[in-house]
């Protein structure tokens, strides 16, 4: 069974459920209620926990974690172009890569761009310049994960957003299945 709710989503806000399902069990009749936002999370999460433990176990990779502003771009794909161009040139190779969309304390909303790439050795554990990339004009932030647990639990934390009709705000690389 399914009912459409009469809740409205405003672009840059919670996303607010417009579904939701309801599953009866034949045996006791017992009933259980869960709408889009709790589906989409659970498989947000789920992509997210997949990711991050088959690199989080390993030693041999390393993982960057990049914050992009919404001020330098809405779309995830032009960061990502640019970034695996400048690593080709030092002959880094991305193995699978994970994003979503956030919003920060004073309403600012952003994307986590999670890479994992082969180990790297970093002297004075700072990152190379490649990864150091500029956006029309922003700067935007890198840096390498070095508590991969706690990078997970921060992001499993984080609420679904609305920001328009039929626009992901989560996803991974094509590699990482």
């Amino acid at each position: 069974m399914s009912k459409r709710l009469k809740a409205s989503n405003y672009i840059n806000s919670t996303r607010n459920p417009n579904r939701e399902k309801t599953f009866i069990n034949k045996i006791n009749g017992q009933r259980f209620i869960i709408n889009d936002v709790q589906i989409m999370k659970y498989k947000r999460n789920k992509l997210i926990t997949s990711f991050l433990k088959k690199y989080i176990s390993n030693s041999k990779y390393t993982m960057i974690e990049i914050g992009v502003d919404f001020n330098s771009t809405k779309h995830i794909s032009n960061i990502l172009f640019k970034l695996k161009r400048q690593l080709k040139k030092i002959g880094i190779t991305v193995l699978g890569y994970v994003w979503l969309v956030d919003r920060g304390e004073y309403g600012g909303m952003h994307f986590h761009l999670v890479l994992a790439i082969e180990k790297i050795n970093i002297k004075g554990k700072k990152l190379p310049k490649e990864f150091k990339l500029k956006f029309k004009g922003t700067r935007i932030h890198s840096a390498m994960v070095t508590n991969k647990p706690r990078l997970m639990n921060y992001l499993l934390k984080k609420e679904i957003y609305y920001i328009g009709k039929r626009k992901r705000v989560y996803g991974k690389s094509r590699k990482f299945l």
